[in-house]
């Protein structure tokens, strides 16, 4: 891992160019800049670690580019359990796993900040500790849609939900990035590589997907997804 001061021309981390990070939202310039003042961007190369003790992991941590992959450790060996996307920020006060295991997926930039650093400049910037208490609450919420992603929803709504949601987290772009294998999907929604790969053929015959290489996933109808998802009015495949 690299550290460096963060810094960046344009006044803002890179990934606010393409989506606006949550953490960041209603910050004037001036705030930013003292934010820059106490933030640190961390460098990672592919497949590197991520401190998870929280002796040594940041007390919150901001994804600018690349994408982060935390796997938990099962009696039977190690499962993807979540992806984190850029603009996306790491929850200081979520769950440590200490069994699992937080990594880099290709070259990663991560600004983050320790616990001091964050409640002084919070002192100066209130508003990023409402930012912040927003996304903790965003990531119950998200962890509840999972919950009944896993209990509830069929196979082909899994992997709609799925494409759905990543979708909508990258800021519903034309192409979606999915680094990630079909087996590894199938961990994340309890499916077999095999059901996962027939769902996103079924998708693609349908026209609501097209997959231009398998880590690319062009959404052709994001209305049709969100409906198959089984989180709006039900649409049938054809």
């Amino acid at each position: 891992m690299q550290i460096a001061p963060y810094s960046h021309a344009g006044g803002h981390p890179p990934a606010t160019r393409r989506l606006r990070p949550a953490l960041f939202q209603g910050l004037t310039t001036p705030e930013m800049r003292l934010v820059r003042r106490v933030f640190t961007e961390d460098l990672y190369d592919d497949a590197e670690a991520v401190p998870r003790d929280p002796a040594r992991a940041p007390f919150v941590g901001l994804l600018l580019d690349g994408c982060l992959r935390e796997d938990a450790v099962l009696p039977g060996g190690e499962r993807l359990f979540a992806l984190t996307f850029p603009g996306e920020t790491l929850s200081p006060l979520g769950p440590r796993r200490r069994r699992g295991r937080l990594s880099a997926i290709g070259a990663v930039q991560l600004l983050t900040c320790d616990r001091d650093g964050f409640e002084r400049i919070a002192q100066e910037v209130p508003r990023l500790r409402l930012n912040l208490l927003g996304l903790v609450q965003e990531h119950l919420t998200e962890a509840q849609r999972w919950q009944v992603l896993l209990g509830r929803k069929s196979a082909s709504e899994r992997v709609a939900s799925m494409l759905h949601w990543f979708h909508a987290r990258q800021g519903a772009p034309d192409e979606l990035h999915l680094p990630v294998t079909r087996t590894e999907l199938g961990q994340m929604a309890g499916l077999t590589m095999e059901t996962v790969s027939r769902q996103v053929r079924a998708l693609e015959k349908a026209g609501v997907i097209d997959l231009p290489l398998p880590s690319r996933v062009r959404v052709i109808d994001p209305g049709a997804l969100h409906s198959l998802s089984g989180d709006a009015q039900p649409q049938r495949l054809h």
